[in-house]
């Protein structure tokens, strides 16, 4: 048996069944689990500290004899004494259970120790009780028989993470020390029966008295704990030498004009949290390197334990980018020529000592540039577009300036070959990022000039608005003017609109923006740009514009949304949305806007996030094309003419070959990301390369309304594929491989064996209704029943009278 603390200022009590199964399967419980893991995953290690601190308290080793404990108020100073059992291990009794605490586990926790516990002996499997994962999700609790010829707690928490192969946590080895509980789905495995009424008299008459002295730490009594001992050693021995040989190096270069004086302490933690972007989150492999160096030997020395300031770093903030000082701590290690491979493909993975701080170096944009550069001689108004641009931020501009002109298109639409009776439009949901000073205002530069017809054609009807509204106060100020006919609120389709626009004046708007073609009433695109992705973040955040956001997801497919409100001057109805924009901004504002706790809603896979490098510098003397202008403008208002249905069969084949090969890797691999990602970037490979394909055969299609696409047409549909595909995966990918690693955790249902399921395991094969009455503890008459219940659902048969044969090994 063991105990329960309700809080950290009351005594212990012993649990129950009752009481155990309470605590662990209480909402609150679960409630505190999930903010908890929450608050680790953004960071917040102090939020994480209080809401672990409000789980369930219990103390698996031992009870506690009555005891005098004085308590203080805090309010009024005044201290009384309370008797109680006071978990304090001066008083302990130990029960003959032993906890280890396996800490920051890489990986799925459940199938480390799935690898662990296969390692294990059948007797040393038996003396396991209760296994489950603690609350922030990546450590164990292992609570299991301790053996007195071992030795004491720690002795057995040695002695069997040695058997288990993992690396214990040796703060816990006091006789008051407990555990938070967590929820009945973080179990791996539990006998309750013998946790909750387990003790074993013999092992806390040997060491209770040495616990009430205060000696809990390690013993060496025997030879074969000696030898246990020595393994432990010389493990750790081995450990060093691996890192003394790999990492000395840099640690050095790293020191370089760092003063230690009076400042260990805060060198070593700095030390050891950037050691985890080469060494990786390893505590033990981390405290072995740092071990090599004099000056942490002697804070060992003086009192400061190493290993804990070690794992402490472990819960910081790990940046997507290695920090200043270790790039260039690794960058002289590399010109002295003394990278080994490990480290020299980690500066591969970083893009880091080639490349410069160059975090876009692992996208192909050399290759990309070339292509679109070959593109430009061949296709209108690339050539002006990509005029004075460095070649790096050629992808941002083609898809840009393609969301604009197909805007543009608003009143042609397409059949894609996944569900070809549909009517596709062309939507658009781009974002270009890139650092501050990076020249994010050459989109904002061609904007102007591709959305003049836009622009135009919406100036009259501001003004229709605006005369309105200026006529409505009239109303209010002159008396003369109320007796007036009454104003009409005018119907216009406005279609480029402002961060800061009203959702209803938003949906009156589109609603208003309809045209006939062909026989069709299609709405025609609302239309948003703005340099600031942060303005169009902060205006979501509330106010008019608190809606954008399901706004801006049902936009890639026009999808419906609709109003119901009781507000007079709302329109109410359903309706479908038909709105494209470009935002251009940076890398951190992409976070606040896309990131791993609203990755699930979609948003990500709509969106094209094209990166903007900062590269390049402003030439003095720049290249100038006088008529560049006038052709983006001429081009905008013949492809603002467009409508009707634009025959697309030839990308049809090129995205769904495109798509298929890919899918069937990610098939192969099993990798559901993958898989999510590839989804809807057949949408942007015609969306991008249409309108510039348009435009080159721009004649074909005004004799009638045909387009004979050839390979150079496919190709750029394949590098639009491309580019998105690669930008998926580097701003999203970690994300989606993230999101369902931890919808695997947080949703996956395990079975929970019954009494009743446990007894019709124990059936034989064939049984009589005898043996079934014996197994199932019941009557004559229950038996009868049940078996008569399990031939109705098909569970067993009858062979011959009073015999039966299962047909299922487990029920359902």
């Amino acid at each position: 048996m063991f105990c329960y603390q309700r809080s950290f200022s009351s005594a212990t009590e012993v649990v129950t069944k009752e009481l155990f199964r309470a605590l662990i399967t209480a909402p609150q419980t679960f409630s505190l689990v999930r903010e908890a893991r929450e608050a680790l995953a953004l960071g917040d290690k102090n939020a994480y500290a209080i809401k672990k601190k409000e789980l369930p308290f219990v103390v698996f080793i031992a009870t506690y004899d009555e005891s005098d404990k004085e308590l203080e108020n805090k309010k009024t100073g005044e201290k009384t004494v309370k008797r109680g059992h006071w978990r304090n291990q001066k008083y302990c009794r130990l029960n003959g259970l032993c906890v280890i605490d396996f800490d920051h586990i890489e990986g799925d926790v459940r199938k480390v120790w799935e690898e662990a516990f296969a390692k294990l002996s059948d007797e040393d499997k038996a003396r396991i009780l209760f296994v489950f994962v603690t609350p922030s999700g990546h450590g164990l609790k292992v609570v299991f028989e301790a053996d007195a010829d071992v030795g004491n707690l720690i002795d057995n928490q040695i002695d069997f993470s040695l058997k288990l192969g993992l690396t214990l946590d040796e703060n816990c080895k006091d006789a008051s020390r407990g555990a938070f509980l967590t929820t009945s789905d973080d179990i791996i495995m539990i006998d309750e029966e013998r946790l909750l009424t387990f003790h074993n008299d013999a092992y806390g008459e040997k060491y209770d008295e040495e616990y009430h002295q205060g000696n809990s730490q390690a013993t060496i009594k025997s030879e074969e704990g000696r030898c246990k001992r020595e393994e432990v050693r010389s493990k750790s021995e081995e450990v060093k030498g691996e890192a003394n040989g790999q990492y000395n190096q840099l640690i050095e270069a790293w020191l370089e004009g760092v003063n230690l004086e009076g400042n260990r302490h805060n060198t070593l933690v700095e030390l050891s949290n950037h050691l985890r972007y080469v060494i990786g989150k390893n505590p033990v492999k981390i405290e072995a390197a740092v071990m090599q160096l004099p000056w942490v030997q002697q804070l060992a020395a003086e009192g400061e334990n190493v290993a804990s300031t070690v794992r402490s770093v472990m819960e910081f903030k790990y940046h997507e980018h290695m920090p200043k000082k270790l790039r260039e701590a690794l960058a002289k290690v590399e010109a002295q020529g003394i990278v080994n491979s490990q480290l020299s493909t980690l500066n591969s993975q970083f893009s880091i000592l080639n490349s410069q701080d160059d975090v876009y170096g692992v996208l192909p944009l050399d290759r990309w540039a070339e292509e679109l550069q070959e593109m430009a001689e061949h296709y209108p108004c690339m050539k002006e577009l990509f005029l004075n641009v460095h070649p790096h931020k050629l992808p941002a501009v083609l898809f840009s300036g393609a969301a604009l002109f197909g805007t543009l298109m608003t009143r042609a639409w397409y059949h894609f070959w996944y569900e070809p009776e549909i009517l596709r439009r062309l939507n658009y949901c781009i974002f270009i990022i890139g650092d501050p000073g990076a020249g994010k205002n050459i989109i904002e530069k061609f904007y102007k000039k591709i959305a003049d017809p836009m622009i135009q054609s919406d100036s009259s009807l501001i003004e229709a608005v605006n005369r309105y509204k200026e006529g409505r106060t009239e109303r209010t100020t002159s008396t003369k003017a109320q007796k007036d006919e009454a104003l009409k609120r005018p119907v216009v389709g406005i279609r480029v609109h402002p961060a800061r626009t009203a959702t209803g004046e938003f949906i009156r708007h589109m609603n208003a923006a309809v045209e006939t073609v062909d026989g069709h009433p299609l709405n025609l695109h609302m239309f948003s740009f703005d340099a600031e992705l942060d303005n169009v973040t902060k205006q979501n955040k509330g106010g008019d514009w608190k809606d954008r956001e399901v706004l801006e997801l049902k936009a890639f497919h026009n999808e419906e949304d609709g109003q119901m409100y009781a507000n007079q001057e709302s329109i109410t109805g359903m309706f479908n949305i038909y709105w494209n924009f470009i935002y251009t901004g940076t890398p951190y504002a992409l976070h606040r806007k896309v990131n791993q706790r609203n990755f699930g809603t979609g948003m990500s896979t709509r969106l094209a996030v094209i990166p903007l490098p900062d590269k390049g510098r402003a030439e003095r003397h720049q290249q100038v094309d006088a008529s560049a202008s006038d052709t983006l403008r001429s081009w905008a208002y013949r492809l603002d003419r467009v409508e009707g249905e634009i025959p697309i069969e030839a990308l049809n084949d090129e995205t769904y070959e495109w798509q298929s090969s890919l899918l069937e890797i990610a098939e192969f691999n099993g990798d559901k990301a993958d898989r999510t990602l590839l989804k809807r970037i057949p949408y942007y490979g015609i969306g991008i390369s249409l309108p510039f394909i348009l435009m080159r055969h721009w004649d074909e299609w005004q004799e009638g309304r045909t387009l004979t696409m050839d390979d150079r047409d496919k190709r750029l549909c394949r590098l639009a594929m491309d580019i998105q595909y690669r930008c998926q995966h580097f701003f999203f990918g970690e994300m989606a491989h993230n999101y369902f690693e931890n919808q695997n955790k947080e949703f996956v249902q395990h079975r929970r064996s019954s009494r009743y399921d446990a007894c019709f395991r124990k059936l034989p094969e064939e049984f009589k209704t005898q043996q079934f009455m014996e197994t199932f503890g019941c009557s004559q008459p229950a038996a009868s029943r049940a078996i008569a219940r399990f031939q109705k659902d098909g569970v067993v048969e009858v062979v011959k009278y009073s015999l039966y044969r299962k047909l299922v090994s487990e029920l359902p």
